[in-house]
């Protein structure tokens, strides 16, 4: 695993490459806190492009939320339509409102903004384990609540793991969130965001990386050992 000061080093030469590569484009208007949940909720490990469609079908689709609420977990992926974790999605948007509905008889959440950073982040988290996950609560920290939060999800932790930033399969996902915010500051975090999941999607694939067009290559471990194996000699066939 690389020392903290090497890390840094990575994280900082892959953001500049990235950027050429895969720029994040303006920051989009903030949504609402809740409808910044959804969105969170879809972008989970796809990339925005995708993310942004699937929203864009669900609000034309439904009246309001409490549509949403109320409809099975087939209609919502229905919707949807052809995105990794479909009805997982679905679920987890109607388990999300329907616990949000049940503890404050509304479809808003806008007085988290109100509230202290810290509190508000506290009072997000309230709905873990009801369609809300360590990512959703860092998105929403980051976009709707102005707040330094990197949100992680599979892909990017790919990438990083990848990278020798962190532990693949880490089991306190919180641990690794704050290492990565001590490396990454408040003014890159939607950069960052937006550039890894790209990369992720278009060249760290999951199974067997694009190394030899991958921008990051000199600067991987993971791309500096395939690309190491790939040049060497192949055995030869035994003569009979």
């Amino acid at each position: 695993m690389a020392a903290t000061t090497n890390k840094q080093q990575v994280l900082t030469l892959a953001l500049t490459a990235l950027k050429k590569k895969f720029p994040a484009g303006p920051e989009p208007e903030k949504r609402p806190v809740l409808e910044e949940v959804i969105y969170a909720i879809l972008r989970e490990g796809v990339t925005t492009v995708v993310a942004d469609a699937a929203y864009a079908r669900m609000r034309e689709a439904f009246f309001d939320w409490n549509e949403v609420r109320v409809s099975t977990i087939q209609e919502v992926s229905d919707v949807l339509g052809d995105m990794p974790d479909v009805d997982d999605r679905s679920k987890r948007a109607i388990e999300f409102l329907q616990e949000h509905f049940e503890r404050d008889y509304s479809f808003s959440l806008d007085d988290l903004e109100k509230k202290g950073l810290k509190q508000a982040a506290k009072q997000l988290a309230r709905y873990k384990g009801k369609g809300v996950t360590d990512f959703v609560v860092a998105w929403v920290t980051q976009r709707s609540l102005g707040g330094h939060a990197v949100p992680l999800d599979g892909p990017t932790l790919r990438v990083l793991a990848r990278l020798g930033v962190v532990e693949n399969d880490p089991d306190d996902l919180e641990a690794v969130r704050a290492t990565v915010e001590h490396f990454i500051p408040k003014a890159k975090g939607y950069e960052f965001t937006e550039e890894l999941i790209q990369h992720a999607d278009a060249i760290c694939i999951e199974n067997i990386p694009l190394c030899p067009v991958c921008p990051l290559k000199s600067d991987c471990p993971t791309g500096l050992e395939m690309l190491a194996k790939a040049k060497e000699p192949k055995p030869r066939p035994k003569s009979r």
